[in-house]
């Protein structure tokens, strides 16, 4: 863990993070176990809800259906889906829209795994940040 934290006033926290501050906080969090604490915990959630086996499901029949031949089109549709289903939109299976017996796939992530990963960000940004109450000045 980096010896220094970096340091910040509640509105530079609250708003958007100058790239310099950014790659400060990275490298904080690479150089402990920050980031792989954050990885780990969003993994087992993920998995723990059975997400991460309906992303599989989901690209390999993709990959069947003739839907997507490379990895970047399976990819960039998953992630289209999924952004879709956070927004609560309703998708078409298949083929051109067409959803004949086709498997509908949950990829919205879930609730829990948000939280918990939020909490797990937050935790691990506290070891590694110091900010400061801009009335403490």
């Amino acid at each position: 863990m980096s010896a220094k934290p970096v340091t910040m006033t509640t509105s530079q926290a609250q708003s958007t993070i100058p790239p310099t501050t950014r790659n400060q906080i990275y490298t904080a969090l690479l150089s402990g176990d920050g980031i792989r604490n954050i990885e780990s915990t969003m993994t087992h959630e993920l998995q723990a809800s059975g997400f991460m086996d309906q992303l599989k499901d989901y690209i390999t029949d993709l990959f069947r259906s003739g839907q997507a031949t490379t990895m970047e089109q399976a990819r960039t549709m998953a992630m289209d889906k999924i952004k879709q289903q956070q927004r609560g939109a309703k998708s078409a299976n298949g083929a051109n829209g067409s959803a004949s017996e086709a498997v509908e796939y949950d990829l919205k992530v879930p609730q829990k795994a948000v939280a918990a990963g939020a909490k797990t960000v937050q935790r691990e940004l506290e070891k590694v940040c110091d900010v400061t109450a801009e009335d403490d000045k």
